[in-house]
């Protein structure tokens, strides 16, 4: 990925020899580094940054201009404006949050950066200056996107009469929101800059990044159930509301424009305000002293690697392969593809997305009681797979496939079998042991165990059904975003939501107390799986009847072709 543009020298011709008018070097330097914000790595590596990011900006305005309309006819006030406008101030600050984390790496210069502008006569504190610049530039974009169509259409949901301070605490609202989410988590990496040596730091950070990722998607699909929630928790007192951010900007809100003269809202307030300035301090504190420490650390600690297993994992990996990856091409599969969700960011964060909204699912499932149990683990299991399925479908290095291209074997068998191996050993044994705790812990033990082997059988079937024409090896194949069917995903996901996990736990519920039609369900479910692995390898037989040679992985996605035949023959 370029650091500058190829049309232009770095820093259009800034050289030693060459002294420019120190303002018309900080304007260049704050147009390369805003420019850095949109090389970050997307998820279609085929794409156009600049076109993805405005695609990302014309998605983030729907929300605020669909709750417009949803709002406006019902002339809100009381408590039930107070939880419209958590609803607007929470996405505000979810999107200001995932906006930093998703530019993580691009908050300071990189090793690149560094190398080409630190030999130039350009002081430090003008490279910090520009780049916390090109930040907030880049941060009010987004800002303004994602709250422009409230800010517009607010008159007609709050019914005051003040048009000019109605507008003003909105806005003002908004902004020290979304300020307070992006500050906070920039001086939380500033903190582990100034804390971590370089290498400690690379890898906490890259751990932190994808928390980060899961929590705020998690709270962005939690958002309305928590606005429901601060009648409740205000008026009780109750100690909750003074431990979540978004709840004291909704008491500076209240301080602002009163709407229930709730006294625990406006406490709340005060500590917006603290809160505020706190980040604010902190984010300079700890960006600007260690400023160049930072370079020095990027310039030294050399890239990172993945490090490997330590004794105990090592001697358990061994006996893994040793009794299931007998074969050297599913070997090679199977450590590709944990090796590269290890490295790539793009697919760490694409994951963690799911995971914030299986998250967010998990905790209103639990809501539910014992029947909210019973569908848990089927609806995480559910998003896990899917989720899965959707990230193998993008490439991580797509030049580097001819790897595979030019060792791949007539046998596809072994490909597909090590993406199998891979999901079961490292994707759903591992969630289904996490859950077994809490499954001892709230039935007994023999219903636990059902549960448990029922969510298995279940989820490796779904993975069967899933993974049915999925002839790649994950990571490596084109993907044109184009042809993902929206309408046909959303249907998809309404159904496994709504019709897989509470038809699935019904049946559990029936299958329980009764042993003989319990063994029967596992029985059909193995030879279903069976079927569809053994229809799979027929298929690959038949293509070589077919076509006179042996099926080959896909590489490259075919896309809708330019010109478009009718297919009519005489």
């Amino acid at each position: 990925m370029p650091v500058l543009r190829r049309n232009k020298p770095p820093l259009a011709g800034v050289q030693p020899s060459m002294p420019q008018r120190p303002e018309r070097t900080f304007v260049l330097l704050v147009r390369h580094f805003f420019d850095r914000f949109f090389d970050t790595e997307s998820l279609s590596p085929q794409g156009d940054p600049h076109a993805n990011i405005s695609q990302t900006l014309g998605i983030l305005a729907v929300p605020s201009a669909f709750f417009v309309l949803v709002c406006r006819p019902l002339g809100l006030w009381g408590w039930s404006l107070v939880a419209v406008r958590f609803l607007f101030l929470s996405i505000s600050m979810i999107v200001m949050g995932l906006t930093i984390v998703f530019e993580w790496d691009a908050l300071f210069p990189d090793r690149r950066d560094y190398q080409i502008l630190t030999p130039l006569p350009l002081r430090l504190s003008s490279l910090f200056l520009a780049k916390t610049v090109a930040l907030g530039i880049f941060l009010g974009i987004f800002l303004l996107d994602v709250n422009f169509f409230g800010v517009l259409f607010w008159p007609g949901i709050d019914q005051g009469h003040n048009i000019f301070n109605l507008l003003a605490a909105h806005v003002a609202a908004m902004l020290a929101g979304g300020l307070f989410a992006a500050l906070s988590i920039a001086a939380l990496q500033g903190v582990l800059i100034t804390v971590l040596p370089g290498k400690a730091y690379r890898r906490v950070s890259a751990t932190l990044q994808t928390f980060l990722m899961t929590a705020l998607v998690m709270l962005l699909f939690l958002t309305p159930v928590m606005g429901h929630a601060i009648e409740g928790l205000a008026k009780s007192g109750s100690p909750l509301i003074y431990y979540f951010p978004g709840y004291w900007f909704i008491g500076l809100y209240e301080r602002m424009r009163p709407a229930t003269h709730n006294l625990v809202l406006l406490r709340l307030g005060g500590l917006a305000i603290r809160g505020l300035w706190c980040t604010a301090g902190l984010f300079v504190a700890t960006y600007l002293p260690f400023y160049r420490r930072h370079a020095r650390k990027m310039l030294e600690t050399p890239e990172p690697s993945p490090s490997g297993p330590g004794r105990l994992g090592a001697w358990m990996g061994t006996a893994v392969e040793g009794a299931l990856l007998r074969r050297p091409i599913e070997s090679a599969v199977f450590h590709f593809i944990g090796q590269t969700i290890r490295r790539s960011v793009k697919h760490r964060l694409f994951l963690a997305t799911y995971g914030g909204f299986g998250a967010a699912l998990a905790v209103m499932t639990l809501q539910s009681g014992r029947s909210g149990l019973l569908r848990l683990s089927l609806t995480l299991s559910f998003v896990l797979v899917s989720g899965l399925r959707a990230a193998f479908n993008f490439p991580s290095e797509l030049r580097a496939n001819w790897a595979f291209q030019i060792t791949e074997t007539s046998d596809l068998n072994g490909y597909l079998a090590a993406t199998r191996k891979w999901l079961v050993l490292c994707a759903i044994l591992p969630l289904f042991a996490l859950l077994a705790p809490m499954e001892f812990a709230c039935f007994r033990w023999t219903a636990a165990l059902f549960h448990l082997a029922f969510g298995i059988a279940l989820t490796v079937l779904l993975m069967e059904i899933l993974f049915f024409d999925f002839r790649k090896v994950p990571f490596t194949c084109s993907h044109l975003p184009g042809k993902v069917n929206l309408v046909g995903l959303g249907v998809l996901y309404i159904l496994g939501f709504t019709m897989y996990s509470s038809t699935m736990a019904d049946l559990e519920s029936w299958l329980a107390d009764l042993p003989v039609a319990a063994a029967l369900f596992f029985v059909v479910t193995a030879s279903v799986c069976v079927v569809l692995n053994r229809w799979q390898r027929y298929s690959n037989r038949r293509w070589y009847r077919e076509f006179g040679r042996a099926a080959t992985l896909d590489y490259d996605d075919p896309g809708d072709p330019v010109v478009r035949t009718l297919g009519l023959t005489q």
